[in-house]
């Protein structure tokens, strides 16, 4: 006779969220970091903080949760910034417990309330989820609508006449406001059109799917804040998206569409090697083994499904391996998520396996809970941020150094990004015109340069036909003589550092590692 019983899934969502989140508190720097790939943090939060505009694609879900949470009556600003990632992901850790639950485990088995815990544990304490929880970025409020996509994908295979329609128009909202937070999430909609296709074909309603397009579209209005900000000017206002031209060239990522396959094969080939690595540091061997036999083993309720997960997980790995940058990791979250769920799905099929009497599922299990238990200090020591705050103390040591009205000219994003935060976000210096020289080539940044700092004298914009302008920031010394002039390089050696030079004889610098 099985045993049952009953736990409301809210006490699962609460204590899987609880723990998590909580775990997550303690390894928050309360200080700007760039561990974990935050080097756009500074962005990050220049632009919540002045209501601006980020960089491509411009993240609106991202900024006007940023903004909204600026309000709230707790911490400095950082932490509210802070809470943008951290918040959605304890919550999708949760969710994640909550899904399997819903979808894959027996209601009222004993066993389903500690098999969706684990997982959803797995997947809110993997290495890397838990990393980006913990920084300004965009990737730890991704990790909701990642489970939000599953979830809408199983709604509609598993049965869709018996569930709530407002189920699927909340799924659909949501999934339009993740395409505002990151467009990667636009992977997900071939497992949408084959499951409301196998929906349809079960009898689901068609004006039901139309209205969960039409809600879809309601929350890609998020993207209206967008050219409504830009119009306004503010100090960080990537692409001037106050126009089409301008809003299509941050939206669509177009300065970093080059990097798609721009990678050796040599760097795909290693980059597939260590794809294997990433994940047993995510999940150890054992639940690399669990998730091989839950994808193989578990008896799924519809024969998309299988395919569906492959799908996810592929597409997501090829797009982190040929997309030509050092942090195209952060693409791996899809394929950590549905890993974590095959690893549920091997639960139950091991729970039962035996061997002469001797329950070895029972024993794998065990091993492998023993394991996920024993990497959790590991993971806590390599992701905690309270001793990598090198960006602030950039920022603090330098800017108080800096000549009286000096003009400072940057390199690159590590010497910009945090002088931005404190500098536009929390008013640092107010004397100082900052601008990074790169950008300078590109009319929207002349603009906005020259709406930020009236007082100082900068060549005329080019024209609006014009691809770019490569001399254009450096004139700006020569238009400005009476004033400090200083030039910040990141030089690499021994260690990272970083060298500022001015026009009065100063040079500053700073020893990032």
């Amino acid at each position: 006779m099985k045993k049952s019983i009953n736990f409301h899934p809210l006490s699962l969502f609460l204590i899987t969220t609880m723990i998590t989140g909580c775990l997550y508190l303690f390894t928050t720097s309360a200080r700007l970091t760039s561990a974990n790939y935050a080097i756009d943090s500074g962005d990050f939060l220049a632009a919540i903080l002045t209501a601006g505009v980020p960089h491509p694609t411009g993240y609106p879900t991202y900024m006007l949760l940023g903004i909204l949470f600026q309000k709230l009556p707790i911490g400095s600003q950082y932490i509210r910034a802070i809470l943008v990632s951290l918040v959605p992901a304890a919550l999708s850790s949760g969710l994640f417990a909550l899904l399997l639950r819903k979808f894959f485990l027996p209601k009222k088995h004993w066993s389903t309330f500690i098999f969706s815990l684990f997982v959803g544990l797995i997947w809110g304490l993997s290495p890397f989820l838990w990393s980006q929880a913990i920084i300004v970025e965009v990737h730890g409020l991704q990790s909701i609508f990642i489970i939000i996509a599953l979830w809408w994908v199983f709604e509609l295979m598993e049965n869709p006449i018996q569930n709530s329609y407002l189920n699927f128009y909340l799924l659909s909202l949501f999934f339009g406001m993740g395409l505002g937070n990151h467009i990667t999430l636009s992977f997900f909609l071939p497992a949408v059109l084959l499951a409301a296709i196998k929906a349809m074909r079960n009898g689901f309603p068609k004006r039901i799917l139309f209205y969960q397009f039409l809600f879809l579209l309601i929350g890609l209005l998020v993207y209206v804040y967008i050219p409504f900000r830009a119009n306004q000017i503010p100090p960080i206002n990537w692409g001037n998206a106050s126009n089409w031209d301008g809003f299509w060239w941050l939206v669509s990522g177009r300065p970093y569409q080059n990097l798609v396959f721009d990678i050796s094969s040599a760097k795909v080939i290693s980059r597939i090697s260590a794809l294997a690595f990433f994940l047993r540091q995510q999940f150890g061997v054992t639940g690399i083994i669990l998730a091989m036999v839950g994808l193989v083993q578990f008896n799924f309720n519809s024969k998309l499904t299988r395919p569906i997960l492959l799908y996810l997980f592929f597409v997501f790995s090829i797009f982190a391996i040929i997309y030509g940058t050092d942090d195209s990791v952060t693409y791996l979250l899809t394929p950590i998520a549905v890993f974590a769920l095959w690893i549920g799905l091997a639960l139950p099929v091991l729970f039962s396996w035996t061997w002469k009497k001797i329950p070895v599922g029972s024993i794998l299990l065990s091993l492998s809970a023993i394991s996920f238990m024993v990497s959790i200090p590991v993971t806590f020591r390599n992701v905690d941020t309270h001793s990598k705050t090198a960006p602030a103390d950039f920022a603090e040591t330098i800017l108080p150094q800096l000549p009286p009205n000096a003009i400072l000219a940057s390199s690159s994003d590590p010497d910009s990004f945090p002088l931005w935060y404190y500098h536009f976000g929390l008013g640092w210096r107010p004397d100082l015109t900052l601008f990074t020289l790169p950008l300078t080539q590109f009319r929207w940044y002349q603009e906005t340069l020259i709406h930020t700092y009236p007082a100082i004298q900068f060549p005329e914009p080019i024209l609006p036909i014009s691809n770019n302008s490569q001399d254009w920031g450096e004139r700006v010394s020569a238009l400005n003589p009476n004033l400090p002039y200083c030039t910040s390089s990141v030089l690499k050696a021994e260690s990272t550092k970083i060298q500022i030079a001015c026009s009065t004889g100063e040079i500053i610098n700073f020893i990032v590692n």
